[in-house]
């Protein structure tokens, strides 16, 4: 499962909300989508996988 690492329960503490984090993650896997829509055509790799791992790594942050 895809979001197993990283933990669900550090993103939603490091988000603030369960609700912010869905939000947050959201909006950026659509940035990824229309970005890049090549990278996701074979469905190996997810965007919200890789939105994930971007808002764990501090490529993002989710702000109020």
């Amino acid at each position: 499962m895809a979001l197993m690492d990283p933990p669900v329960e550090t993103l939603i503490t490091k988000a603030g909300s369960k609700y912010g984090l869905c939000v947050g993650i959201s909006k950026r896997a659509k940035e990824l989508i229309t970005q890049n829509p090549e990278a996701f055509a074979d469905a190996r790799i997810k965007p919200l996988e890789v939105a994930s791992r971007e808002f764990f790594q501090g490529v993002f942050t989710i702000s109020k």
